[in-house]
């Protein structure tokens, strides 16, 4: 039972992470990129705490602490290297490098952590990392390996790090240890947009917001899925998130999947399938 429920949240991780990420790009079309991040990240800080002294969660125990800022530190990093590998080059290159690392964190050291998961939830492992790849795109056209390859792969182990870190918290600990991954985050992107220069966001507030929202409602389904399940199963399912995008990107913009990303769905549903079959 707990198990089936891991694997719902997941997927409910993905789809809300995917949108988090669709507005939160929308938004950047008008506004800087770390400006839009580190206020969608403050929006989902306040929501958190807001949930946690109106659940009444007890408050995070020591470790709970350093776990939690572990987490946001490795976040922080992911969303700055990332972003810087983006505004180097070719999306095609950063994008399906990152995806795919954050993925293979989680994965790897939940199977050494937890087991070995079984063959059939392997392959589907497989075919998350190849659906990643295919969404994201897979042009490695005028590859820099020190200027887009190198900081791709150190966000994408941030962010699987984020996914390792954040798990390890107390069983029942949800809003709390979020707020203070949170609140590290924002700090750390905050500071390099001001660095920066910033930006205004008078065109893209709602967007903003509404990526705040939904990028901390993936945050709260992965530890939902994470408390109550394997670690590779919640970490490789929540990573499916840019599948999502794409279909809000078709749905809400038009915008053609084309035979590679339609694949790429494809694969993402069969790894779903798969890795859901240890809790039939």
């Amino acid at each position: 039972m707990w198990e089936q429920l891991s694997a719902v949240y997941g997927v409910a991780s993905a789809v809300s992470w995917g949108a988090g990420d669709f507005y939160g790009g929308y938004a950047s079309k008008k506004a800087s990129v770390l400006m839009v991040v580190a206020v969608s990240q403050a929006i989902g800080l306040a929501l958190l705490l807001i949930f946690g002294i109106a659940s009444g969660e007890k408050p995070p125990t020591t470790s709970d602490i350093y776990w939690s800022a572990s987490a946001g530190f490795f976040s922080g990093l992911g969303i700055t290297l990332y972003y810087a590998a983006l505004s180097r080059g070719s999306m095609g290159l950063a994008a399906p490098v990152t995806g795919v690392l954050t993925a293979a964190v989680p994965a790897l050291t939940g199977s050494f952590l937890e087991g070995a998961p079984t063959s059939l939830q392997a392959i589907g492992f497989l075919l998350a990392f190849v659906s990643i790849f295919l969404v994201t795109g897979n042009k490695f056209d005028r590859l820099d390996v020190k200027r887009q390859l190198a900081p791709a792969a150190a966000a994408g182990l941030g962010f699987g790090l984020f996914l390792v870190t954040i798990g390890q918290v107390t069983p029942g600990h949800y809003y709390y240890p979020l707020a203070l991954s949170r609140f590290i985050t924002v700090s750390m992107v905050l500071a390099a947009s001001l660095a920066k220069g910033g930006a205004s966001l008078s065109n893209s507030r709602l967007a903003t917001v509404a990526a705040g929202v939904f990028d901390t409602g993936g945050s709260f389904f992965y530890l939902l899925a994470r408390q109550q399940g394997r670690l590779d199963e919640a970490g490789v399912l929540s990573s499916l998130y840019p599948v999502s995008t794409v279909l809000l990107a078709k749905t809400v913009l038009g915008e053609k999947l084309g035979k590679q990303r339609t694949t790429g769905i494809l694969c993402a549903a069969a790894a779903t399938a798969l890795i859901q079959t240890a809790n039939i």
